[in-house]
């Protein structure tokens, strides 16, 4: 078989896998697409793990490996530490919509539970307004906890889409890779720091362990 022969059946499967990929991902830009052609050894792995992913953890994916193709490569974190990273996104997205669930029950609806306080107390049931303000505090706690991570969600979504921008701007000037290097450390920064919002979720539910009145998370 000649080379020009191998070289445009090289080009047909990744033409196919690149299609492929679109219609298990019901999107793939074109960029993509040139990539998955003439790298499909390499890309298409990553590209169907990728399907798999979703939300922040998808994008960041996504962003590493577009910067891996560019100057930024070599202040990238090791594929260890970005699969560990992509997963502390992951998990950070689903509690915050664990918590956007819980706190859209009506049980945990404040001016209701502002409302059995005030009620307890006019009767006279002082231990049991007492209670009530316990949850009231849980409350407090875990609207503040949602929106400590909606944040530090979006913070690290626009530090995603600065990384991709960074990575072409790389592209046509490489001598500025090593300056990027701080955007790279700062979006690893606020993906590890993650982990104290765990930590700070974890004391509110042993806090309501203890106080099992006030802790009716479910």
């Amino acid at each position: 078989m000649s080379v020009g022969s191998l070289g445009i059946g090289y080009v047909a499967l990744g033409a196919v896998i690149a299609l492929v990929v679109a219609a298990v991902k019901r999107t793939l830009s074109p960029g993509d697409a040139l990539l998955l052609v003439a790298m499909w050894p390499l890309y298409a792995p990553l590209s169907f793990a990728r399907a798999g992913e979703s939300g922040r953890e998808g994008e960041l994916v996504a962003a590493l490996e577009r910067a891996k193709a560019s100057p930024l490569a070599s202040v990238l974190p090791d594929a260890e530490s970005a699969r560990l990273l992509g997963a502390r996104l992951r998990e950070a997205g689903a509690r915050l919509a664990e918590l956007d669930e819980l706190l859209a029950r009506p049980d945990f609806a404040r001016a209701t539970v502002e409302q059995r306080a005030a009620e307890l107390s006019a009767r006279g049931a002082n231990a049991a307004a007492a209670t009530t303000q316990l949850r009231l505090r849980t409350l407090d706690q875990l609207h503040a906890l949602r929106e400590r991570f909606r944040h530090e969600l979006d913070e690290v979504g626009e530090l995603i889409a600065q990384l991709v921008t960074q990575a072409e701007l790389v592209r046509l000037q490489p001598t500025i890779a090593q300056a990027s290097g701080e955007l790279v450390r700062e979006l690893v920064n606020r993906v590890e720091g993650l982990g104290e919002l765990f930590a700070y979720q974890a004391a509110i539910e042993r806090e309501g362990e203890c106080n099992p009145a006030a802790g009716r998370l479910s």
